[in-house]
Protein backbone atom coordinates (compact mmCIF):
# COMPACT_ATOMS: atom_id res chain seq x y z
CA UNK A 1 0.00 0.00 0.00
CA UNK A 2 1.40 3.58 -0.53
CA UNK A 3 1.37 6.61 1.40
CA UNK A 4 -2.14 7.79 2.69
CA UNK A 5 -1.54 11.03 0.86
CA UNK A 6 0.32 11.82 -2.71
CA UNK A 7 1.30 15.26 -3.31
CA UNK A 8 0.47 16.93 -7.20
CA UNK A 9 1.56 19.94 -8.28
CA UNK A 10 -1.84 21.33 -10.43
CA UNK A 11 -2.06 25.00 -11.92
CA UNK A 12 -2.79 26.27 -8.63
CA UNK A 13 0.37 25.51 -6.85
CA UNK A 14 0.89 22.08 -4.82
CA UNK A 15 -1.63 20.17 -2.98
CA UNK A 16 -2.17 17.16 -1.27
CA UNK A 17 -4.86 14.66 -2.38
CA UNK A 18 -5.54 11.49 -0.51
CA UNK A 19 -4.65 8.43 -2.02
CA UNK A 20 -6.87 6.23 -4.10
CA UNK A 21 -8.41 3.52 -1.33
CA UNK A 22 -11.49 1.40 -0.88
CA UNK A 23 -14.55 2.70 0.93
CA UNK A 24 -16.13 0.35 4.04
CA UNK A 25 -18.65 -0.59 1.36
CA UNK A 26 -16.00 -2.19 -0.73
CA UNK A 27 -16.28 0.59 -3.81
CA UNK A 28 -13.59 3.05 -4.77
CA UNK A 29 -13.08 6.46 -2.39
CA UNK A 30 -12.59 8.17 -5.88
CA UNK A 31 -14.27 7.41 -9.28
CA UNK A 32 -10.64 8.19 -10.96
CA UNK A 33 -6.86 7.49 -10.53
CA UNK A 34 -4.04 8.44 -12.76
CA UNK A 35 -2.62 5.58 -14.45
CA UNK A 36 1.02 6.74 -16.10
CA UNK A 37 2.25 10.25 -16.02
CA UNK A 38 5.17 10.18 -18.59
CA UNK A 39 6.62 10.46 -21.84
CA UNK A 40 4.66 9.97 -24.66
CA UNK A 41 5.89 6.42 -26.49
CA UNK A 42 4.63 8.47 -29.80
CA UNK A 43 6.69 11.74 -29.46
CA UNK A 44 8.51 11.27 -26.07
CA UNK A 45 9.41 14.83 -25.99
CA UNK A 46 5.43 15.48 -24.86
CA UNK A 47 4.12 14.49 -21.47
CA UNK A 48 0.55 12.69 -21.42
CA UNK A 49 -1.23 11.47 -18.34
CA UNK A 50 -3.79 8.78 -18.71
CA UNK A 51 -6.47 8.53 -15.96
CA UNK A 52 -9.27 6.18 -15.57
CA UNK A 53 -12.70 6.38 -14.58
CA UNK A 54 -15.45 4.47 -13.41
CA UNK A 55 -13.95 2.88 -10.38
CA UNK A 56 -16.56 4.20 -8.33
CA UNK A 57 -19.62 4.87 -10.62
CA UNK A 58 -20.04 2.69 -13.26
CA UNK A 59 -19.84 4.63 -16.90
CA UNK A 60 -23.17 6.18 -18.67
CA UNK A 61 -22.04 5.37 -22.17
CA UNK A 62 -25.17 3.82 -23.73
CA UNK A 63 -22.66 1.97 -26.17
CA UNK A 64 -20.57 0.56 -24.07
CA UNK A 65 -21.77 0.18 -21.31
CA UNK A 66 -19.88 -0.07 -17.69
CA UNK A 67 -16.79 -0.20 -18.98
CA UNK A 68 -13.90 1.39 -17.04
CA UNK A 69 -12.90 4.65 -19.37
CA UNK A 70 -9.37 4.97 -19.67
CA UNK A 71 -8.65 8.64 -21.21
CA UNK A 72 -4.71 9.59 -22.57
CA UNK A 73 -4.07 13.12 -22.73
CA UNK A 74 -1.55 15.40 -23.16
CA UNK A 75 -0.47 16.69 -19.47
CA UNK A 76 -0.16 19.91 -19.77
CA UNK A 77 -2.45 21.34 -22.76
CA UNK A 78 -6.53 21.21 -22.41
CA UNK A 79 -7.83 18.84 -25.41
CA UNK A 80 -9.95 21.30 -27.10
CA UNK A 81 -6.42 23.22 -27.79
CA UNK A 82 -4.35 20.49 -28.20
CA UNK A 83 -6.42 19.37 -31.08
CA UNK A 84 -6.25 22.93 -32.57
CA UNK A 85 -2.49 23.72 -31.70
CA UNK A 86 -1.62 19.72 -33.37
CA UNK A 87 -0.56 18.99 -30.01
CA UNK A 88 -2.51 15.79 -29.81
CA UNK A 89 -0.49 13.82 -32.07
CA UNK A 90 1.12 13.05 -28.89
CA UNK A 91 -1.96 10.92 -27.62
CA UNK A 92 -3.05 10.16 -31.43
CA UNK A 93 -0.16 9.84 -33.34
CA UNK A 94 -1.32 10.40 -37.12
CA UNK A 95 -4.54 8.71 -36.92
CA UNK A 96 -6.59 9.91 -39.78
CA UNK A 97 -9.46 11.10 -37.97
CA UNK A 98 -7.52 14.05 -36.38
CA UNK A 99 -8.11 17.62 -37.18
CA UNK A 100 -7.19 18.65 -40.55
CA UNK A 101 -7.48 21.19 -43.21
CA UNK A 102 -9.96 20.60 -46.36
CA UNK A 103 -9.03 22.59 -48.97
CA UNK A 104 -11.34 21.72 -51.53
CA UNK A 105 -13.93 23.50 -49.08
CA UNK A 106 -11.33 25.45 -47.77
CA UNK A 107 -12.71 23.98 -43.53
CA UNK A 108 -11.38 22.40 -40.61
CA UNK A 109 -13.02 18.88 -40.66
CA UNK A 110 -11.74 16.13 -37.44
CA UNK A 111 -13.97 12.92 -38.27
CA UNK A 112 -13.21 11.77 -34.79
CA UNK A 113 -16.20 10.24 -32.83
CA UNK A 114 -15.14 11.87 -29.17
CA UNK A 115 -16.07 14.79 -28.43
CA UNK A 116 -13.21 16.10 -26.55
CA UNK A 117 -15.22 19.60 -25.36
CA UNK A 118 -17.59 17.32 -22.72
CA UNK A 119 -15.98 14.28 -20.83
CA UNK A 120 -12.12 14.88 -21.69
CA UNK A 121 -11.69 18.53 -20.98
CA UNK A 122 -13.73 18.30 -18.03
CA UNK A 123 -11.31 15.25 -16.54
CA UNK A 124 -8.17 17.51 -17.82
CA UNK A 125 -9.07 19.94 -15.83
CA UNK A 126 -10.00 17.69 -12.73
CA UNK A 127 -6.66 16.42 -12.91
CA UNK A 128 -5.06 20.06 -13.24
CA UNK A 129 -6.70 20.37 -9.98
CA UNK A 130 -5.15 17.35 -8.06
CA UNK A 131 -8.72 15.73 -8.03
CA UNK A 132 -7.51 12.13 -8.89
CA UNK A 133 -4.70 10.35 -6.99
CA UNK A 134 -2.45 8.19 -8.24
CA UNK A 135 -2.92 4.46 -8.85
CA UNK A 136 -2.43 1.97 -6.07
CA UNK A 137 -2.51 -1.05 -8.01
CA UNK A 138 -3.23 -3.17 -5.18
CA UNK A 139 -6.40 -1.14 -4.26
CA UNK A 140 -7.25 -1.44 -8.25
CA UNK A 141 -7.04 -4.91 -8.09
CA UNK A 142 -9.36 -5.09 -5.41
CA UNK A 143 -12.05 -2.98 -6.91
CA UNK A 144 -11.35 -3.80 -10.87
CA UNK A 145 -11.76 -7.89 -10.21
CA UNK A 146 -14.28 -9.14 -12.43
CA UNK A 147 -15.10 -5.89 -14.09
CA UNK A 148 -14.72 -4.81 -18.17
CA UNK A 149 -12.24 -2.03 -19.34
CA UNK A 150 -11.53 0.29 -22.53
CA UNK A 151 -7.94 0.78 -23.37
CA UNK A 152 -7.93 4.39 -24.95
CA UNK A 153 -11.33 5.62 -24.29
CA UNK A 154 -9.62 9.14 -26.09
CA UNK A 155 -6.10 8.71 -27.29
CA UNK A 156 -3.90 5.92 -28.64
CA UNK A 157 -3.17 3.32 -26.25
CA UNK A 158 0.21 2.85 -28.24
CA UNK A 159 1.19 6.41 -26.70
CA UNK A 160 1.32 4.26 -23.26
CA UNK A 161 4.29 2.13 -21.87
CA UNK A 162 2.73 -1.70 -22.35
CA UNK A 163 3.25 -2.07 -18.65
CA UNK A 164 0.26 0.32 -17.74
CA UNK A 165 -2.10 -1.68 -19.85
CA UNK A 166 -0.41 -5.42 -18.63
CA UNK A 167 -1.38 -3.65 -14.84
CA UNK A 168 -4.98 -2.37 -16.05
CA UNK A 169 -5.99 -6.03 -18.00
CA UNK A 170 -4.71 -8.24 -15.26
CA UNK A 171 -7.51 -8.37 -13.10
CA UNK A 172 -10.31 -7.70 -15.62
CA UNK A 173 -12.94 -10.36 -17.10
CA UNK A 174 -12.36 -8.51 -20.16
CA UNK A 175 -11.74 -5.40 -22.43
CA UNK A 176 -11.95 -3.13 -25.46
CA UNK A 177 -9.00 -1.38 -27.33
CA UNK A 178 -7.85 -0.35 -30.81
CA UNK A 179 -4.52 1.23 -32.03
CA UNK A 180 -3.82 3.59 -35.61
CA UNK A 181 -0.14 2.68 -34.61
CA UNK A 182 -0.01 -0.68 -36.52
CA UNK A 183 2.34 0.59 -39.44
CA UNK A 184 5.26 1.18 -36.30
CA UNK A 185 6.54 -2.12 -35.71
CA UNK A 186 7.90 -0.81 -32.12
CA UNK A 187 4.62 0.29 -31.02
CA UNK A 188 2.69 -2.86 -32.38
CA UNK A 189 3.11 -4.41 -28.96
CA UNK A 190 -0.20 -3.00 -28.05
CA UNK A 191 -1.61 -5.33 -30.34
CA UNK A 192 -2.20 -7.98 -27.76
CA UNK A 193 -4.95 -5.56 -26.57
CA UNK A 194 -5.93 -3.80 -29.23
CA UNK A 195 -7.76 -3.96 -32.89
CA UNK A 196 -5.72 -2.79 -35.56
CA UNK A 197 -8.05 0.39 -36.50
CA UNK A 198 -8.08 -0.09 -40.47
CA UNK A 199 -8.94 2.74 -42.23
CA UNK A 200 -9.51 1.27 -45.84
CA UNK A 201 -10.58 -2.14 -46.95
CA UNK A 202 -7.21 -2.97 -47.58
CA UNK A 203 -6.02 -1.96 -44.19
CA UNK A 204 -8.85 -4.76 -43.01
CA UNK A 205 -7.30 -7.20 -45.45
CA UNK A 206 -4.24 -6.72 -44.37
CA UNK A 207 -5.17 -7.34 -40.53
CA UNK A 208 -6.99 -10.20 -41.43
CA UNK A 209 -4.51 -12.24 -43.28
CA UNK A 210 -1.91 -11.29 -40.78
CA UNK A 211 -3.94 -13.15 -37.83
CA UNK A 212 -5.08 -9.74 -36.32
CA UNK A 213 -8.23 -8.73 -35.43
CA UNK A 214 -9.86 -5.11 -37.09
CA UNK A 215 -11.87 -2.11 -36.82
CA UNK A 216 -13.20 -0.75 -40.20
CA UNK A 217 -15.06 2.86 -39.69
CA UNK A 218 -17.39 3.12 -43.10
CA UNK A 219 -17.27 6.65 -44.32
CA UNK A 220 -19.35 7.81 -47.46
CA UNK A 221 -16.62 6.65 -49.63
CA UNK A 222 -16.00 3.23 -48.30
CA UNK A 223 -16.83 -0.18 -49.11
CA UNK A 224 -19.29 -1.92 -48.10
CA UNK A 225 -19.07 -4.65 -45.07
CA UNK A 226 -17.47 -7.50 -46.77
CA UNK A 227 -18.94 -11.24 -45.73
CA UNK A 228 -15.70 -12.20 -43.78
CA UNK A 229 -16.30 -9.03 -41.49
CA UNK A 230 -18.77 -8.62 -38.59
CA UNK A 231 -21.11 -5.79 -38.76
CA UNK A 232 -20.84 -4.13 -34.97
CA UNK A 233 -23.60 -5.42 -33.07
CA UNK A 234 -23.59 -2.31 -30.30
CA UNK A 235 -24.09 -0.14 -33.25
CA UNK A 236 -27.34 1.53 -34.89
CA UNK A 237 -27.20 -0.77 -37.66
CA UNK A 238 -27.17 -3.46 -36.21
CA UNK A 239 -29.84 -2.44 -33.80
CA UNK A 240 -27.78 -1.85 -30.66
CA UNK A 241 -28.01 -5.74 -29.91
CA UNK A 242 -25.85 -5.82 -26.83
CA UNK A 243 -23.27 -2.94 -25.64
CA UNK A 244 -19.32 -3.70 -25.79
CA UNK A 245 -19.49 -5.43 -22.27
CA UNK A 246 -21.21 -7.72 -23.38
CA UNK A 247 -19.74 -8.35 -26.66
CA UNK A 248 -16.02 -8.01 -26.21
CA UNK A 249 -15.10 -8.94 -29.64
CA UNK A 250 -12.80 -5.87 -29.79
CA UNK A 251 -10.12 -7.18 -27.54
CA UNK A 252 -7.24 -7.32 -29.98
CA UNK A 253 -6.52 -11.33 -29.24
CA UNK A 254 -9.97 -13.31 -31.08
CA UNK A 255 -9.18 -11.72 -34.52
CA UNK A 256 -12.37 -10.36 -35.17
CA UNK A 257 -12.64 -8.05 -38.31
CA UNK A 258 -15.44 -5.59 -37.18
CA UNK A 259 -17.29 -2.62 -39.12
CA UNK A 260 -18.95 0.11 -37.95
CA UNK A 261 -20.63 3.13 -39.78
CA UNK A 262 -19.20 6.43 -39.00
CA UNK A 263 -20.57 7.91 -35.74
CA UNK A 264 -20.12 10.31 -32.98
CA UNK A 265 -19.67 14.27 -33.83
CA UNK A 266 -17.26 13.88 -36.33
CA UNK A 267 -18.44 10.95 -38.59
CA UNK A 268 -20.07 13.16 -41.04
CA UNK A 269 -16.72 13.80 -42.26
CA UNK A 270 -15.04 10.39 -41.94
CA UNK A 271 -13.41 9.20 -45.49
CA UNK A 272 -11.74 5.69 -46.57
CA UNK A 273 -8.08 6.29 -47.03
CA UNK A 274 -6.48 6.20 -49.98
CA UNK A 275 -2.85 5.76 -48.79
CA UNK A 276 -0.99 2.10 -49.35
CA UNK A 277 -2.65 -0.62 -47.00
CA UNK A 278 -0.89 -1.82 -43.77
CA UNK A 279 2.15 -4.35 -44.21
CA UNK A 280 2.73 -6.58 -41.17
CA UNK A 281 5.25 -9.59 -42.55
Amino acid sequence: MSSLTNLRWTLNGPKIIPNLGVTRYGNASHNGAVLYQGPSKIQPDVEIVVIVTGLRNASSNTKTGPLLQTHILVADDKPTQAVVSGLDSAVCGGCMHRRRWNAELQRWERSCYVNIGKAQNAIWTAFQNGSYPDIDWDVYNTIATGLFGRLGTYGDPASVPIEVWDNFVKPLSGWTGYTHQSANPRLREVLKYCQVSADSLGDAQASSKAGLGSFRVLGSNSPPKQDWEILCPASEEAGKTVQCHECLMCDGKSGNNIVIGAHGTGGGYAQESNRRPLKFD
